[in-house]
């Protein structure tokens, strides 16, 4: 736990004023650029109307595939969007497989706890503390218990005891050649092997690592056994389930910078309360709305996560939450950069014209 009250701590007064040169779009464009100062860092700000006619935002994976790097720029043009932030965290220098949950056309392909921002068909979007809790029945008819108990969607684990679910992104086939691999196509096992398998398109795996396959678990998989799997999004603290199907799009990262029009930056409550986190006085990256539900883009030149809360809540966001930060901190809009990244990226936040 960490004890801190956000609502204890000094701030500076708020100043806010447009940068020396910067650029501001017409007021009848959906998407309006600013430069500004705040508190004496640099701001730079998108405000995206996600309700005007063919705009759209949504999570985007860097060639659409898990583990895998491209520019800001290059994950825009993927997937033809005009504008673009750098997404959740990741593992880079690594395996770059993600840290944050992900949501892509109503399906979830990587879960986490933290902060999740969900976007809806019309324009909606809902903010909320959460985790995702997976669910995988194999509906054997020879035993009365079904439930397999998966531990990972989507991540690279060598764990013997562990029961994954691998997609599609996360590439075209399995790793481990000790696993046990069950593949589910049209909501059916419709293969049982031994070593790496191929990830069917439009399908999962189950994986059982060496010890779980050698457990009665593995028993109760047959080719022809319907499979049925489920992830329920969970709100934090008290895990109570959330309706989410109205949001078939949504990215986690955090923690929460303001709700409601609040700071309230309380990281404990979503295991993101690491020190290089929090304190560090680095680039940062928010996503959030305003009140009239506008999409809000901020990269920062340098803050710690409470000050990013106050520069969000100076600039009138109504809810938000911090984004990877330092290297990965990007901004990209109408072809250039507005902050540009340090490294390539795993994932973003992508806003395309239909």
């Amino acid at each position: 736990m960490l004890p801190f009250d956000i609502h204890s701590q000094p701030y500076a007064t708020n100043t806010v004023a447009p940068a020396v040169g910067a650029h501001a779009a017409r007021s009848t464009d959906p998407i309006v650029t600013r430069s500004l100062t705040v508190d004496g860092q640099t701001v730079q700000e998108l405000v995206i109307d996600l309700r005007a006619p063919g705009i759209e935002a949504k999570p985007a994976i860097a060639n659409d595939q898990l583990g895998t790097t491209a520019t800001l720029a290059e994950i825009a043009a993927q997937n033809h969007a005009v504008a673009a932030i750098n997404g959740t965290f990741f593992d880079a220098g690594s395996d770059n497989f993600p840290a944050g949950a992900l949501e892509l056309n109503g399906a979830f392909v990587f879960n986490a706890s933290g902060t999740l921002l969900g976007f809806g068909n019309s324009g909606q979007t809902t903010m909320l503390r959460a985790k995702e809790s997976l669910s995988l029945d194999v509906l054997d008819p020879s035993s009365s218990t079904s439930q397999m108990w998966p531990w990972y969607l989507n991540r690279l684990s060598t764990d013997p005891m562990r029961v994954d679910v691998l997609t599609p992104y996360f590439g075209p086939k399995t790793r481990d050649p000790h696993a046990l691999v069950a593949e589910v196509t049209g909501g059916k096992v419709t293969s049982v092997r031994r070593g790496e398998a191929p990830i069917p398109p439009g399908g999962y795996d189950i994986e059982l690592g060496a010890g779980e396959a050698a457990t009665t678990i593995a028993e109760r998989v047959h080719v022809g056994d319907p499979a049925v799997l489920t992830d329920t999004v969970l709100a934090l603290p008290g895990q109570k389930p959330v309706p989410f199907a109205a949001y078939p799009n949504a990215i986690g990262a955090g923690p929460m910078l303001i709700d409601s029009g609040r700071i309230d930056v309380e990281p404990s409550l979503e295991g993101l309360d690491a020190p290089d986190i929090l304190d560090a006085e680095t680039l940062r990256s928010v996503v959030g709305t305003d009140r009239a539900g506008h999409l809000i883009f901020l990269t920062i030149h340098g803050a710690n996560v409470w000050q990013e809360a106050s520069i969000a809540k100076s600039l009138g966001l109504w809810n938000a939450m911090n984004l990877d930060g330092g290297s990965s901190v990007g901004l990209w809009y109408d072809g250039r950069y507005l902050t540009t990244p340090k490294r390539a990226l795993a994932t973003a936040i992508v806003v395309v014209r239909n």
